[in-house]
Parts: C-alpha cells; sequence; structure tokens
C-alpha cells in the first residue's frame, strides 16, 4: 500500500508543478505584454498623434486580445492539473483514511471564504483577462483618436 501512495504522490505533486508552471508562463507572458504596451504608448506619446502611429497603435489591439485568449487558456489547462491533483488526493485518502486531508481543506476553504467575502468570490484569471483587455482597449482607444484626427 505504502508504494501505491507514494505513486500517488508523486503524480499528486506533478500535477501541482503543471499548475505553477502555467502560472510562471502566464506571469512571463503578461509581463512581457504589458513591457511592449508600455514601449508602444510611450513611443505614441514621444511622435504624436499622427497617422503613421496606427502601425504602433492597431497591433496593441491584437496584443490586448491575445493575452486575453491565452489567460483563458492558461486558466483552463491548470484547472484540469488542479482537478487531476483532488483526484488523486482522494485516492490518496482513500487509502490512508486516518488523514482526512480533504476534511480539512474543505475547513480551510470556508474559513477562508468567511475571512474574505468580497475578495474570494473574485477569481484572479478575470484580473489577469481585465489587465489584457485593458491593454487592446488602450489600441483601440488610441486607433480611434488618431484616425479621427486624422
Amino acid at each position: 500500500m505504502a508504494d501505491e501512495v507514494d505513486v500517488l504522490l508523486q503524480m499528486y505533486q506533478e500535477q501541482h508543478n503543471q499548475a505553477r508552471q502555467l502560472e510562471t508562463q502566464r506571469a512571463t507572458l503578461t509581463n512581457l505584454i504589458i513591457l511592449i504596451a508600455s514601449a508602444a504608448l510611450g513611443f505614441t506619446a514621444q511622435r504624436g498623434l499622427e497617422m503613421i502611429m496606427l502601425v504602433v497603435s492597431l497591433p496593441l489591439v491584437g496584443l490586448g486580445v491575445y493575452g486575453v485568449l491565452a489567460c483563458l487558456k492558461f486558466h483552463e489547462r491548470s484547472v484540469l492539473h488542479h482537478r487531476a491533483a483532488r483526484l488523486f488526493s482522494r485516492s490518496i485518502e482513500e487509502r490512508l483514511t486516518s488523514l482526512r486531508i480533504n476534511d480539512g481543506w474543505a475547513q480551510l476553504h470556508t474559513q477562508q471564504r468567511r475571512r474574505f467575502p468580497r475578495t474570494f468570490r473574485v477569481r484572479l484569471y478575470h484580473l489577469w483577462i481585465a489587465l489584457h483587455v485593458g491593454v487592446a482597449v488602450s489600441g483601440a482607444a488610441l486607433s480611434a483618436v488618431i484616425c479621427i484626427r486624422g
């Protein structure tokens, strides 16, 4: 039985490692997008709102949309890995019932919800998506202003 638990524990850890890697990739991508967007906005501020600056402002829209899609995909994969880890955790608890691992997690979850009732409901990936939407909207707004000023 110890060998089974060792295998399940290793599989559990692998799922969490995969989820952690996805979060690192999401953070890296977001940092890169914010860096590019900041440089584009700074460059546009220096050069002024000339028509040629559409070459800078329009790609911001695509960059923001790409960021949104990537964050959605990272979230989907992360949910998959966390659910797989939960399955392995349940299997471990079935073999070692005295541990009551999942009861502990449930209690912690309930305490967290009570302590932070408003922010608990906010999903972190929604915040990341909002950031990327902001990049897309800033590119679209900047492009619109450039076209209007023509």
